[in-house]
């Protein structure tokens, strides 16, 4: 608990003013492969109404090209103990 505490703390405090932070999306194992998180993230990003747009921090290498797609870019990366965190928001208009 402390860990993850820790890790909020350090990646919220890089969020842009005004952005929405999405610490976290999935999809119940049986929706995998059927495009669910795409269709979530889809839906967020249209119907959010954050000034700075949605802030999102990975440790996962491999959801950079899903984040990537939806018009996400890299603006920082930073480490937390053993881990090592992307920093992404979308650019503006971005969203698919």
């Amino acid at each position: 608990m402390q860990r993850t505490l820790r890790y909020l703390q350090i990646t919220e405090a890089g969020a842009p003013e005004g952005a929405w932070m999405l610490e976290f999306i999935g999809v119940d194992p049986g929706a995998m492969g059927r495009d669910a998180g795409r269709r979530l993230l889809d839906r967020l990003l249209a119907d959010t109404s954050a000034t700075a747009g949605v802030f999102r921090t990975t440790a996962d290498p491999g959801n950079v090209a899903f984040y990537q797609h939806f018009g996400f870019v890299t603006l920082r990366h930073l480490s937390v103990g053993p881990l090592n965190i992307v920093s992404r928001l979308p650019a503006m208009g971005c969203a698919q």
